[in-house]
C-alpha cells in the first residue's frame, strides 16, 4: 500500500490576485443570484434587485448589489479559503 499526501497553497481573499478576487466575486454574485430565494436575502440585496427591475435593467443586477451590499459581501468571500485562481478550497 501507498501513501500519498497532496499539499496545497490556501489564500484568503485578500491574499489573492486582482483577477483571481475578481473571479471569486463573480461565483459568489451568480451563486445568490441562482441559488438564494429572493424572500431569504438580505435588506439591501433585495434593494438591489428591485433597483435593477425598476431600471429594467436586470444585466446590472450584479453591479448594483456590489454597489448596496459590498461589506456584506466581503464579510461572506472571507469565511473561505482558495486556491490560487479563485477557486474555493474545500478538501
Amino acid at each position: 500500500m501507498n501513501i500519498i499526501t497532496k499539499t496545497y497553497n490556501v489564500y484568503g481573499f485578500n491574499e489573492l490576485s486582482e483577477t483571481a478576487q475578481g473571479k471569486v466575486m463573480n461565483e459568489y454574485l451568480k451563486f445568490i443570484l441562482e441559488v438564494i430565494p429572493y424572500e431569504d436575502m438580505s435588506n439591501n440585496m433585495k434593494k438591489a434587485i428591485d433597483r435593477a427591475n425598476s431600471m429594467h435593467t436586470p444585466w446590472f443586477t450584479g453591479s448594483y448589489i456590489y454597489d448596496y451590499c459590498l461589506d456584506e459581501l466581503i464579510e461572506s468571500i472571507n469565511s473561505y479559503e482558495y486556491l490560487e485562481n479563485g477557486d474555493i478550497f474545500n478538501e
